[in-house]
């Protein structure tokens, strides 16, 4: 069975590229992946900037299944705490993955330039088929 991966951000984006990969891939296996970031100070002082984020990429990835169901599809998920791009090359390989979608864009302005395309890295390093979803 085919494997695809799909790693997500919250963004509209990764939210279409979870669509494309059913459309794409109807019998696939589809594995979704969040990478936890710490990039926010939540606004509850009882809360851990760390627990805030991975509240956020819990939510993602239920909002993630909602699109699964959505499609009478079913999912695999994992949420991980690393960088980003390498936690995708890594997950890659350690899953057997054999094709990867993800949206083309999930930072924008200054912090993409400062931080460098996501989807750009794993399209580079992938030892896989990338389709970046517009």
């Amino acid at each position: 069975m085919t494997r695809v991966l799909v790693p997500i951000d919250g963004s509209s984006q990764s939210t279409d590229a979870l669509e494309e990969a059913f459309d794409l891939f109807p019998g696939a296996e589809i594995h979704v992946l969040h990478v936890i970031q710490v990039t926010r100070v939540p606004s509850d002082p009882g809360m851990t900037p760390y627990e805030y984020a991975k509240e956020k990429g819990q939510a993602f990835l239920e909002d993630a299944a909602t699109t699964a169901d959505t499609h009478g599809r079913r999912i695999e998920t994992a949420l991980i705490e690393g960088h980003t791009a390498r936690t995708v090359l890594r997950y890659i390989d350690e899953h057997d993955i054999d094709h990867v979608v993800m949206g083309s864009t999930g930072r924008s302005g200054m912090s993409r330039v400062l931080l460098g395309s996501v989807a750009e890295a794993v399209t580079r390093r992938a030892p896989v088929s990338v389709t970046i979803a517009r």
